[in-house]
């Protein structure tokens, strides 16, 4: 599956079934959550006894148009 595809199914698909019109499409008026990542360098590193390790890869996280997260 194509990168592009994967985010599509990650993103846009469930905001449209939950009906969340505000969500899963970049664009003026939304509520801009978006994950800047670096695809060759991500990882997951948690696991069952520490499911709160983050990922590696992840560069910055916004939630509606806010930074939540900064490598």
């Amino acid at each position: 599956m194509r990168l592009e595809e994967a985010i599509r199914k990650m993103t846009m698909e469930p905001a449209r079934r939950l009906r969340l019109w505000d969500r899963g499409l970049i664009g003026e008026g939304m509520s801009a959550d978006l994950v800047f990542f670096d695809p060759e360098a991500i990882i997951d590193k948690n696991f069952y006894l520490e499911p709160k390790v983050y990922p590696k890869g992840i560069k910055m996280v916004w939630v509606k148009g806010k930074v939540v997260l900064k490598e």
